[in-house]
């Protein structure tokens, strides 16, 4: 039995470090088509054993990938810090399995894949490890002392580090796909940035926004407004970043 054909455009997301579908509910309030697919270990994967190395998590995620984009019109992808490289990554299979690529690639609070963490934090121990954590930003302040919130989170948090920092750059044929890069004005420079622009052969944008690492939190009404408008019209998409850049 052939799946039912979606006709519409769907935004297939992948949260940062620690994350799980809930993670960008006020982005995507009132977006039905705003699909965040879960990791091992975590959201409605809770029972699934949580994997440490980002080529095994591209190989779990790939067939969920094939299933979304066989049922729908069009389709962007979209990931913010951990989720942005996994997102350029999953963009790599597509083209190179030949399959329906996206419309985009978004990616916020990443430097490109060909740099790496210069700081490594996995191996810290459990308490020196939170307070790099809460260094990021992202973690309410009254939970950022929370014991079982502590308890739950750190060994997620310590796979996705381990994932990330142990990441190693390969150098393959560039994407063809465009790609809409946001960074925070107080964790990266342009300059960090535009390595992106080696990534592709489509075009690349950068913005700036004010804010550190989860900048995206300040910013929830603009990233709205954004990815609905990229479902109806990608020059009013650009229109938008621009207006809003800094």
């Amino acid at each position: 039995m052939q799946p039912k054909y979606i006709n519409k455009i769907n935004m297939l997301c992948f949260s940062f470090a620690g994350g799980n579908k809930y993670s960008f509910q006020k982005i995507a309030k009132n977006i039905d088509n705003f699909i965040v697919l879960d990791y091992p270990g975590r959201g409605m994967r809770m029972k699934e054993n949580i994997i440490i190395d980002i080529d095994l998590l591209i190989e779990d995620l790939l067939p969920k990938i094939k299933k979304e984009i066989i049922v729908t019109e069009d389709y962007i992808i979209y990931g913010h810090s951990m989720g942005a490289l996994i997102g350029y990554l999953i963009c790599q299979k597509i083209e190179e399995l030949g399959l329906k690529k996206p419309q985009k690639l978004v990616v916020s609070g990443k430097k490109s894949p060909s740099i790496g963490r210069e700081v490594k934090i996995a191996h810290l121990p459990d308490e020196e490890f939170w307070e790099e954590v809460i260094k990021l930003g992202g973690i309410p302040v009254e939970l950022q002392n929370h014991p079982e919130l502590i308890e739950f989170y750190i060994p997620i948090l310590k796979a996705d580090f381990t994932a990330i920092e142990n990441y190693q750059y390969v150098k393959k044929v560039k994407l063809t796909i465009p790609i809409d890069v946001f960074y925070g004005s107080e964790e990266a420079t342009e300059e960090e940035m535009q390595d992106w622009k080696d990534e592709t052969t489509a075009e690349v944008t950068l913005t700036k926004m004010e804010g550190n690492h989860f900048f995206i939190y300040r910013h929830i009404d603009f990233f709205r407004n954004l990815f609905k408008k990229s479902f109806k019209n990608y020059n009013e998409c650009k229109d938008l970043i621009l207006k809003d850049s800094i």
